[in-house]
């Protein structure tokens, strides 16, 4: 009798350490897979995530207190629409939604977003990491909206952050949730304006934003939110217009650009959000970075900053004082630059 109850305590505490040997391993597989589980949002995180709002309206960050994301498409609003309104073409990425009952275009329009999509990430994971959709994300597809017009723009816009917000982007902006159980891309809205001509090559406006925005989420859903996640503005503008712009260098800077980027732009903290300077001048920087250190630097950088501070990563390469300096000496004033006061 004996033998047999220590028999079953025996296997009650294999049995227990079984469970808990299982428990563990599934908080470190999620851990490790930051666009999923396991996440709770701390009061510092949800204050830079509004503050980061502040800066940039080609990328709306909406909050998920509450969880689950429905990690599907029967929710996105082409699905759910009336019948007869949203026509859709899918492949193994993405749901590019048109409106077949308007625009002849649409469906051409929708085929070529998908393959610039399909291409676009094939580049992605070395320079920003792992691409989450769909493989990671219970078969959810990258959800992108063809509207017709402005009104249906800003319509989109509004159901997707679930705030009123209405967009200030001339081309496309996409909408990104955070919560404790990840990252999620609502979805990519493109405006009419973006399709010229029938010709992919002929409509570098579409596909820029979608370079922009398909860096900006994969950024986002890199970040352990789980650690100090403060990231600056122009740190995250700068590497995701960077991209963006496919090798293409920037105009140069005024002087007066320059001299202001070398007063009040510091490396340690926050661009000051005005004329659009944490956007340019964060991207000249990054533009300055690949050419001075390298590509592989450049994304190792990217990688560092996914579980530290910017400054913390840029200090582990070089001196911050210096590194502006640098930065600054590279830019060329140009009276005819394009970059806009």
């Amino acid at each position: 009798m004996r033998k047999q109850v220590i028999g079953k305590i025996t296997t009650i505490v294999v049995v227990m350490a079984v469970i808990a040997l299982v428990i563990a391993k599934l908080y470190d597989i999620g851990t490790h897979r930051p666009s999923l589980v396991y996440r709770q949002l701390s009061p510092s995180t949800i204050q830079w995530i509004n503050a980061f709002n502040q800066f940039d309206a080609e990328n709306i960050i909406s909050g998920a207190s509450f969880g689950p994301f429905d990690w599907d498409n029967k929710q996105d609003i082409g699905q759910k629409t009336s019948a007869g309104k949203w026509g859709k073409e899918e492949d193994a990425n993405t749901v590019v939604y048109y409106r077949k009952d308007r625009d002849a275009q649409g469906q051409i329009r929708a085929r070529r977003v998908a393959d610039c999509v399909a291409n676009i990430i094939l580049e992605l994971p070395a320079y920003l990491g792992t691409y989450h959709y769909p493989t990671d994300l219970n078969g959810r597809k990258l959800a992108i909206y063809l509207p017709e017009n402005d009104d249906e723009y800003n319509t989109l816009l509004h159901k997707l952050s679930d705030d009123g917000i209405t967009g200030s982007s001339r081309y496309g902006c996409s909408v990104i949730a955070i919560g404790p159980l990840g990252c999620q891309n609502k979805g990519i809205i493109l405006h009419p304006s973006g399709f010229r001509d029938t010709n992919a090559e002929g409509d570098p406006e579409y596909i820029h934003v979608l370079r922009r925005e398909l860096a900006y989420y994969t950024y986002m859903a890199g970040l352990d939110y789980n650690r100090d996640t403060r990231r600056f503005a122009w740190f995250v503008n700068g590497i995701t217009e960077h991209f963006a712009r496919d090798g293409k260098a920037m105009p140069d800077f005024k002087p007066e650009q320059v001299d202001m980027l070398s007063r009040e732009c510091h490396l340690n903290a926050e661009f000051p959000a005005k004329s659009q300077m944490h956007q340019w001048g964060g991207t000249s920087f990054i533009e300055f970075y690949d050419t001075h250190y390298g590509r592989l630097a450049l994304a190792d950088l990217i990688s560092a900053t996914y579980t530290m501070p910017v400054d913390s990563a840029l200090a582990a390469q070089a001196d911050l004082e210096q590194l502006h300096a640098q930065w600054i000496q590279s830019l060329t004033p140009n009276t005819d630059s394009i970059c806009e006061n």
